[in-house]
């Protein structure tokens, strides 16, 4: 990859993530008329990922390439529990975070900080103040 390049990468990697970045100049590339062989050659592409891009660009369906796939995602091992948690907060709502962190660990035996605990129920749509 020439110095340009990367100087394009890094710009766009500040505002998208890398893949993201990676995927808007190989996209750009093809829009002007690069050959597969040439974008593989100078970014080092893998060919499946190029056919990808080509196909999703001929088809217009270029925001498909951005979405992320939520079953790689990792989940919280408190997902395992949330018809418990969900059920036990529903009866006794917790007034602070703390004590819904005690409740947490009581229910799952996982103890998680103050902060996991509010994103947690921040997600699942409580809001407890501190």
């Amino acid at each position: 990859m020439n110095e340009k390049m990367d100087m394009l990468l890094a710009f766009l990697s500040r505002r998208f993530h890398k893949r993201g970045a990676k995927i808007i100049v190989i996209l750009v590339l093809m829009a002007v008329g690069m050959k597969n062989a040439e974008i593989q050659k100078s970014l080092g592409t893998t060919w499946n990922s190029l056919r990808k891009y080509r196909t999703a660009l001929d088809n217009g369906d270029i925001e498909s390439l951005f979405e992320m796939d939520n079953s790689k995602r990792q989940k919280s091992e408190m997902e395992k529990f949330n018809a418990e948690i969900d059920a036990s907060f529903s009866a006794n709502p917790p007034k602070t975070l703390r004590e819904a962190r005690e409740r947490i660990k009581e229910i799952t035996g996982l103890e998680r900080s103050i902060n996991r605990v509010r994103k947690y129920l921040l997600k699942r749509g409580s809001k407890i103040e501190q």
